[in-house]
């Protein structure tokens, strides 16, 4: 039967009364929901396309959501956007990130990449991968 839980070990005991000390591997804790988080979103664009176009776009699909009321209270800060990150062999990932109140950036995120694909569609931006 379990007997205690913690972050360092797991306390087991069986019928016998014999009790069983499992110690755990986490050496570190990591927690998503207190202060400041951000939602991240890396959007990899064809070798071809023209940064500067792709960078505006992005821009303005995160101007628009920091307008959208449904939004607004959950992106205290402008889209900050760190540009290329890095070149892979057919694409070009760009990273940018809102900074948000946790546990919004998981929301915050699904709807930058869904305004996003449809900003990328009527702009003929064309994405190397999947959004």
């Amino acid at each position: 039967m379990l007997e205690k839980l913690t972050l360092h070990y797991l306390r087991l005991r069986n019928y016998s009364g014999k009790v069983h000390v499992v110690p755990n591997a986490i050496s570190t804790v990591g927690n998503m929901t207190r202060g400041a988080a951000y939602a991240v979103a890396d959007i990899t664009v064809a070798h071809g396309e023209d940064v500067d176009r792709v960078l505006g776009a992005r821009r303005a699909v995160g101007q628009a959501m920091q307008q959208n009321l449904r939004f607004a209270a959950r992106i205290p800060d402008e889209l900050e956007i760190a540009g290329v990150g890095k070149w892979a062999d057919s694409a070009l990932v760009i990273r940018c990130c809102f900074r948000v109140a946790p546990p919004e950036q998981w929301c915050v995120r699904r709807e930058y990449l869904r305004k996003l694909t449809e900003a990328f569609g009527c702009e003929g931006i064309e994405t190397r991968f999947r959004i």
